[in-house]
């Protein structure tokens, strides 16, 4: 899976200019459309028609507070958004402390059920996660989208949620085209709607597997993620397995019985690649930091050891994969960047 940029707005982010927001790279816009039973954001309707001219996908939130029923708030974010063709997933942004907090996030969530078939999911920051784990078990498979100012995209702590779709990594960004500093994200396509998590069954049919949604649909060319996991599905629907490209992207999906796209290191054949995080999972070229070390992998994924030349360099890594620097040995000087100086 591939992360998306993203930004999130409302009525303090003043003017702004779509057109050059979309040159920036931007590809996914949330824009406020509610707080508490009254308060509808005028800027909405501008900001929605704004991001849809210019071919950016599109999705709503609604700001919880405590001070109105939550069946109201779910009744006016409904009736704000009802008109539209939202491509991402509505959220509830949760980050309001107040007393029966956990009460109001389940009503909210059962009056929007109500209201609406979108599928509904949660905003929150990592900090507040836990005033929410007495109804964890309600929330945990919702889309997440989870606010943590590390300025580190998806380095993030774990947590009972097992959906995360989006996080938001500073408060303070800079994207051609809005005027003041705002909010960046770095989104899954799991916050797509048509990606959603959808309840269905699996049908193992001629030796083959594939996911039946409730209604009967089923996914094709492309990804869906299922109790928790991303699954890549062909042209009829049929689950993928084994090694698999999409788009420009190497993924590895598990044996045929499993299918589930795996993530973090993999050992093949006597060869070690990495594949990203769980909600990554593309094979990983050329150098790349891993927990805080850096290693070397081929054009293949294969993960190199021993002497490389990089750019006319030398390098040298360990057994384990792992480049050496900022030491002597073997007659060599590696400087702080690993790059390997003959000693005379």
């Amino acid at each position: 899976m591939a992360y998306i940029k993203g930004i999130d707005i409302s009525n303090n982010n003043g003017s702004i200019d779509f057109s050059k927001v979309a040159s920036d790279g931007v590809k996914y816009v949330y824009v406020k459309a509610t707080e508490g039973a009254t308060f509808q954001d005028s800027t909405m309707e501008t900001f929605y028609s704004g991001s849809k001219d210019n071919g950016l996908k599109v999705g709503a939130y609604h700001f919880l507070v405590g001070t109105s029923t939550p069946e109201a708030q779910a009744q006016n974010f409904y009736n704000k958004i009802k008109d539209y063709q939202w491509d991402l997933v509505p959220m509830m942004d949760i980050e309001t402390n107040f007393n029966g907090i956990s009460d109001y996030v389940v009503r909210f969530i059962t009056e929007f059920n109500k209201l609406s078939s979108l599928t509904l999911g949660v905003y929150s920051y990592t900090s507040f996660i836990s005033y929410l784990t007495g109804i964890k078990d309600t929330i945990k498979n919702m889309p997440f989208w989870e606010a943590n100012y590390n300025n580190d995209p998806w380095n993030l702590p774990g947590s009972f949620f097992t959906n995360r779709v989006g996080h938001q990594y500073t408060e303070t960004g800079n994207v051609n085209g809005v005027s003041e500093e705002c909010d960046l994200n770095s989104f899954t396509e799991g916050v797509l709607l048509d990606n959603a998590s959808k309840a269905g069954e699996w049908i193992l049919q001629d030796g083959k597997w594939w996911y039946r949604h409730s209604d009967g649909s089923y996914t094709t060319n492309g990804w869906e993620k299922i109790n928790g996991s991303w699954y890549l599905f062909d042209a009829k629907g049929w689950m993928l397995y084994d090694w698999k490209q999409n788009g420009s992207n190497w993924y590895y999906l598990g044996r045929s019985n499993d299918g589930a796209m795996k993530s973090g290191w993999v050992l093949q054949d006597n060869k070690w690649y990495y594949l990203g995080d769980a909600n990554d999972g593309s094979m990983k070229t050329g150098w790349q930091k891993i927990d805080g070390k850096w290693y070397y992998f081929n054009s293949n994924g294969e993960m190199q050891t021993g002497w490389i030349k990089y750019n006319g360099k030398d390098y040298c890594l360990y057994s384990n994969g792992e480049m050496i620097h900022d030491t002597i040995m073997y007659g060599y000087k590696f400087d702080s960047n690993g790059v390997a100086t003959k000693l005379r």
